[in-house]
């Protein structure tokens, strides 16, 4: 006896889901994300304790990625508007400097830029996990932990990717933008640990300030090893 698909009555093969659910799935998936950015923005706090979940791990995982792509693009523009002021200030033009100019490696750039930020991302959650558990005692999970990461990460890569689009105007511009949506950042994060583990208000300071220092610490460790 043939069957049909639940869902849009679609004649279905022996064994074989239908393919609309796979497309109601997918438009769920980025009627989400619509609905996380836009409440990053509108209520920060309430989107963070909503989305500070173990099961929204992998959506945090792509939101990171997205992070990745956005800085790797900043980036490339913070080096050439660079290359351009270092070039101005000697008053050399496009076709001034001849044999002065020098090829920029966009592509090495970027994806080198793109994997640091997601390798990054674990490096900082995990030191961010090991505080909560092992030195202050809160009970909390590794995917809750990168799931606050991943949320608060939209503030960023907002703020990155108008940088970006500011530096075409203004170099300095671009740069107070960062700045800002790094504060704005830390600020968000900071709030967030409140939806890990215990409730005790009192630590929170130390958790960050703790988690900051050997997450720059494990950097500097880094740049040796890779210099």
């Amino acid at each position: 006896m043939a069957k049909f698909c639940t869902n849009c009555g679609k004649k279905l093969e022996d064994g074989k889901t239908c393919d609309c659910q796979k497309s109601i799935v997918d438009n769920a998936d980025v009627k989400r994300v619509v609905d996380i950015c836009k409440g990053m923005f509108i209520k920060p706090i309430d989107t963070v304790k909503e989305f500070t979940k173990k099961s929204n791990f992998t959506l945090a995982m792509v939101l990171v990625g997205i992070l990745s792509v956005i800085t790797g693009l900043f980036t490339m523009s913070v080096m050439k508007n660079a290359y351009s002021i270092i070039m101005g200030s000697m008053g050399m033009g496009m076709y001034s400097y001849g044999s002065m100019r020098m090829e920029i490696p966009y592509a090495k750039t970027f994806f080198t830029v793109l994997i640091a930020v997601f390798v990054l991302s674990f490096i900082y959650t995990g030191i961010l996990y090991l505080v909560n558990t092992k030195i202050f005692k809160r009970e909390c999970d590794f995917k809750e932990v990168y799931a606050l990461y991943g949320v608060t990460s939209i503030v960023t890569s907002v703020s990155i990717l108008l940088a970006a689009v500011l530096m075409f105007v203004n170099v300095y511009l671009g740069l107070i933008m960062f700045v800002f949506g790094s504060i704005l950042n830390s600020v968000y994060s900071y709030h967030g640990l409140k939806y890990l583990g215990s409730q005790d208000e009192n630590k929170y300071g130390y958790i960050y300030l703790t988690t900051m220092v050997l997450f720059y610490i494990a950097i500097f460790i880094i740049s040796k090893i890779f210099s």
